[in-house]
C-alpha cells in the first residue's frame, strides 16, 4: 500500500505522457532510505499499461561496484531493439537503438549511491541526449549517501537542468502512519515520534510481534524481532542469505541450503520476489540481518557462494560478487585468483577505476602470491591507478616492485616493458631526466629479448622517444620499423603506437600524409579496445588540428576525446585533453573561456605537472593578453615547469609567450634571453608556424630570428612587411587577435582604428595599450 505519494504518482505519470511531445525526461526520486523510493518507482510500474516497455537496473553494495552491472541488465531487458551490450564504445548503439523506438520506454536505475564510474557516465550521456529520446528515466539514491564531493552529484550536474525533475521523498504524516493501521499499543503520533514517519521503519515497527519487550529505536531491533518470531532452521537460512548482496536466484538460495525454506522465507515479509529470483525486502533489512551472524558463519556463509559462483557460467558467473565473497570468506587464494580477472573485465568495459579498485585488493593479499602473480598484479594495477586515479609514488613503486619480481624471474621483456612504464610515469611528472634513464634502459632491454612483441616496442618507443623530442624525421625512421615489426608478428596494439607516432610526426611538420596515419591509429585502437592508445591519437590530432589552425576538426575532436577518455576513466589523459580544449579557445580568441576551461584544471587536486601544462600554459598566455605585466609570475612559472619536460614542444610554446611580453610591453631587453633560446634551436627543431609566431613577435621587437621557408602563409606576408595581407590571412586561420596586431607597424589612421576595435572586441588591453604607445612614436 502507497500511502501520500499520489502526487508523485502523478509526476511520474505527467512526465511519461509529455514523453511523445516533448522529448525524453529524467526524473530524479531521492530520500534517506527506508522513505519509499523504490515503493513508489514499484507502483509507478505497476499502474502503466501493460504494453509500455520497461526496463530496471540495480545497482548493488559490493565490495567492488560492478562494472556498468545496472546499465547490462537495463539493456538485456530492452530485448532485441538493445545492443545488448554497455561498453562505453556501446554508448552511441545503445542512444541509437532507444532512438528507434516507436513507442515510450519507462528504464529504472535504483540505488544510483551504490553505481560505479561507467554507470555515472553512462548516465551523464543518456541524460545530455534524453531530450531527444522517447524515454522517462527514472533514477533512484540517497541524499545522505551522496556527498557533495560525489561523482553522481558530478554526473548530474552534467544534464540539462530544463530536462530534469527532481522528486525529493519525505517523512509520512500521522495521518499517512494512521494508514498503514497500526494496532493498538502503536498510536500514530508515538509511531511518528519512533519511526521519524520512515515507512519502512513504521512498518518493521508494526510488524513486530505483541511480546516483544520494549519499544525498538532502530531497524535493527525491529528486523531482529521479527526474525527471533521465526523457525531456528529459517532464521539460519536467513541469516546465511544476507551475505550475498545482489539478486538471490536459484543457484544461489541452494549454496547455503535454504532451497527448501525459500518459501518460508518469502512468507516471512523479509524477502520479496524480484525478476527471477529473491532480494531482501530492504538493504537496511539485509544489514540488519547479517549484523546477527557470528564472523565464523559469515566465512562459511561467503564460501559457499564462493563456490557456487565461481563453478558457474555465462551470465552467472559474476566476478564482482565471486571477488566479494572471496574476501568475504578470507579466502586469499580466491581472491588473487579472481580479482585479477574482474579487473581484466572491468577493464574491457572501460571501467579503469573500477579494475584498479579489484586490483587493489589482490594487492592487499600478494603476500600469498608467488612471484609471478605478484608481479603481474602489481604492473595492473600501476597501469590501470595510472589511467584513471593518479600518478603518484605509490604507483612508481608498484612499477618498480614488478620490475625486481620480473628480473628475479629471468623475464627481460617484462622487465623491459616495466621500464618504459616507469619512464612515462616519470614523464607525466615532468621529469626528464628520470623519464630519458628508464627509456633508454628500457629500448636496451626490448632490443636484445628474443620476442617479436619486445622488438617491435623498442621500436615505437625509439619512436615515440625522438617525437617528443622534436626529432621528426627520426621518429618516423623508427615508427616505420615498428609498424613493420608489428604487422609481421600481429601485433596490432604497437602497431596503432607505430602508427599514432608517424602520424604525428607528419603532421607536425605540415606533411598531410600524416592525418591519414593518425585516423588509421584511431580506428584500430577503437576496434581493438586500445583505451589508452585511442586516447593518445586523440590527444596528438587534436593538438596537430590546433596547430593546423583546422579549428573546426580540432573542435570535433576534442569533444569526441573527451568523452571518450570521460567514459573510460581515463584521467590521466582526460584532464590534459581538457587543457588543449581551452588552448582552442584561446587561438580562437575566446580568452574568457579559455580561463574558465582551464581553471578547474588547475584546481583539480592530484593531477601531475604533465597533465596541468596545456591548462597552465594557456592560462598564463590567456592573461598576458587580458592583464599584460600581472601575468608575468604565471608565464615564468608556465616556463619553469615547461623547461622540466626537456621537450622543445612546450618550452617553444613559452619562450614565444615571453617574447609577445616583451613587445606588449615595449622592453626589448626582456626578450634576449628568448631570442637566445629560439636562436640557438635548428630548423628542424619546431615546426613551421611555431616558427612563425616567433618571428612574429621578435620583429616587434626589432629583432630576427631564423625562418623556414614552408613559412604559413600569414606568417610569411608579416615577413615580408605586407601588414594588411598578413591581417587578412590571420583573420582566414580565424585568428583575430594576430590580425589585429599584425596591423601594428602600419601609419594608416583607418588601419589602427581598425586595429584597436578588434583589441576592444577581445578585451586584450595589453595590446591596445601597445598599439597606442607604437602609433605616438609613429606621429
Amino acid at each position: 500500500m502507497l500511502i501520500e505519494r499520489d502526487a508523485d504518482l502523478a509526476a511520474l505519470a505527467d512526465m511519461l505522457a509529455a514523453v511523445p511531445h516533448r522529448g525524453g525526461r529524467l526524473a530524479l526520486v531521492s530520500g534517506e532510505a527506508g522513505i519509499g523510493k523504490s515503493s513508489l518507482v514499484a507502483a509507478f510500474l505497476d499502474a502503466l499499461d501493460p504494453a509500455t516497455d520497461r526496463a530496471t537496473g540495480l545497482c548493488d553494495p559490493l565490495d567492488t561496484p560492478r562494472a556498468l552491472g545496472p546499465v547490462r541488465e537495463v539493456l538485456r531487458s530492452l530485448g532485441p531493439q538493445s545492443p545488448g551490450r554497455a561498453r562505453p564504445e556501446d554508448f552511441d548503439a545503445t542512444l541509437e537503438a532507444l532512438a528507434r523506438r516507436t513507442a515510450p520506454a519507462v528504464l529504472v536505475i535504483e540505488d544510483m549511491h551504490w553505481a560505479d564510474q561507467g554507470t555515472l557516465d553512462w548516465l551523464k550521456f543518456v541524460g545530455r541526449r534524453i531530450s531527444a529520446l522517447p524515454v522517462l528515466l527514472v533514477v533512484t539514491f540517497r541524499e545522505e549517501g551522496v556527498a557533495a564531493d560525489h561523482p553522481l552529484r558530478s554526473a548530474l550536474g552534467a544534464i540539462p537542468a530544463r530536462h530534469v525533475r527532481r522528486l525529493p521523498l519525505g517523512p509520512l504524516t500521522e495521518a499517512g502512519l494512521a494508514a498503514l493501521g497500526p494496532p493498538p499499543h502503536w498510536t500514530p503520533a508515538r509511531l511518528a515520534q519512533v519511526s521519524g514517519g520512515n515507512p519502512f521503519l513504521a512498518t518493521e515497527l508494526i510488524a513486530m510481534p505483541p511480546q516483544a519487550d520494549g519499544v525498538p529505536v532502530s531497524i535493527a531491533d525491529s528486523v531482529n524481532a521479527r526474525l527471533n518470531a521465526l523457525a531456528p532452521d529459517l532464521q539460519r537460512a536467513l541469516e546465511r542469505l544476507s551475505c550475498h548482496p545482489g539478486l538471490l536466484r536459484t543457484a544461489e538460495i541452494a549454496a547455503v541450503g535454504a532451497a527448501d525454506l525459500a518459501g518460508d522465507a518469502l512468507a516471512s515479509g523479509l524477502l520479496v520476489q524480484a525478476g527471477d529470483g529473491l532480494r531482501f525486502r530492504h538493504e537496511l533489512t539485509r544489514r540488519a540481518v547479517l549484523a546477527r551472524l557470528a564472523p565464523p558463519d559469515r566465512r562459511a556463509a561467503h564460501a559457499a557462494f564462493l563456490d557456487s559462483l565461481a563453478g558457474a557460467a555465462g551470465e552467472a558467473a559474476d566476478p564482482d560478487a565471486i571477488v566479494h565473497h572471496a574476501l568475504g570468506a578470507g579466502d586469499a587464494a580466491a581472491v588473487l585468483r579472481h580479482a585479477p580477472e574482474a579487473a581484466e573485465r572491468a577493464a574491457r568495459l572501460g571501467a579503469h577505476a573500477q579494475a584498479a579498485a579489484h586490483l587493489e585488493t589482490a594487492l592487499a593479499h600478494v603476500a600469498h602470491a608467488t612471484d609471478e602473480q605478484a608481479a603481474r598484479i602489481h604492473q595492473d594495477w600501476a597501469y590501470e591507478a595510472g589511467l584513471a586515479l593518479r600518478v603518484d609514488d605509490a604507483v612508481i613503486a608498484a612499477r618498480e616492485r614488478a620490475v625486481d619480481l620480473w628480473r628475479r624471474l629471468g623475464r627481460p621483456d617484462r622487465v623491459g616493458d616495466n621500464l618504459r612504464w616507469l619512464s612515462r610515469l616519470h614523464w607525466y611528472r615532468g621529469e626528464a631526466d628520470l623519464a630519458r634513464r628508464y627509456v633508454t634502459e628500457a629500448i636496451e632491454l626490448l632490443d636484445s629479448a628474443p620476442r617479436s612483441h619486445a622488438r617491435a616496442m623498442a621500436c615505437a618507443l625509439r619512436a615515440n622517444y625522438h617525437m617528443l623530442s622534436d626529432e621528426m624525421a627520426e621518429a618516423v625512421i623508427w615508427g616505420e620499423k615498428a609498424r613493420a615489426l608489428a604487422e609481421a608478428a600481429g601485433d596490432e596494439e604497437v602497431r596503432v603506437h607505430a602508427l599514432n607516432t608517424i602520424g604525428s610526426a607528419r603532421l607536425f611538420r605540415g606533411d598531410p600524409s600524416g592525418e591519414a596515419a593518425l585516423l588509421e591509429s584511431l580506428r584500430g585502437a577503437l576496434a581493438g579496445g586500445f583505451h589508452e592508445q585511442a586516447a593518445r591519437v586523440y590527444t596528438n590530432l587534436s593538438e596537430c588540428y590546433i596547430e593546423m589552425r583546422a579549428l573546426d576538426k580540432a573542435e570535433r575532436l576534442l569533444s569526441q576525446g573527451i568523452a571518450f577518455d570521460t567514459a573510460h576513466d581515463l584521467d590521466s589523459w582526460t584532464f590534459y585533453l581538457v587543457g588543449r580544449q581551452a588552448q582552442l579557445r584561446f587561438e580562437q580568441g575566446r580568452f574568457a573561456d579559455a580561463l574558465a576551461i582551464a581553471g578547474p584544471v588547475l584546481d583539480r587536486a592530484g593531477q601531475t605537472l604533465l597533465m596541468k601544462l596545456p591548462a597552465r600554459m594557456v592560462a598564463a598566455r590567456t592573461r598576458l593578453r587580458l592583464e599584460g605585466a600581472a601575468a608575468r609570475p604565471a608565464l615564468d612559472g608556465a616556463l619553469a615547469d615547461a623547461v622540466s619536460t626537456g621537450e622543445p614542444q612546450y618550452m617553444s610554446v613559452m619562450h614565444v609567450a615571453l617574447l609577445e611580453a616583451a613587445a606588449l610591453a615595449g622592453d626589448p631587453a626582456a626578450a634576449g634571453p628568448h631570442l637566445d633560446w629560439l636562436s640557438a634551436q635548428p630548423l628542424s627543431a619546431l615546426s613551421p608556424r611555431k616558427w612563425g609566431e616567433a618571428g612574429f613577435w621578435a620583429r616587434r621587437l626589432g629583432a630576427d630570428l631564423p625562418q623556414p621557408p614552408d613559412l604559413p602563409a600569414s606568417f610569411a606576408h608579416d615577413a615580408r612587411g605586407e601588414a594588411r595581407a598578413a591581417s587578412c590571412a590571420f583573420e582566414a586561420e580565424t585568428n583575430p587577435y594576430l590580425a589585429a596586431c599584425a596591423l601594428f607597424g602600419m601609419t594608416d589612421p583607418d588601419a589602427l582604428a581598425e586595429a584597436a576595435a578588434r583589441l576592444d572586441a577581445l578585451d586584450a588591453a595589453p595590446a591596445r595599450a601597445a598599439l597606442e604607445a607604437r602609433a605616438r612614436v609613429a606621429g
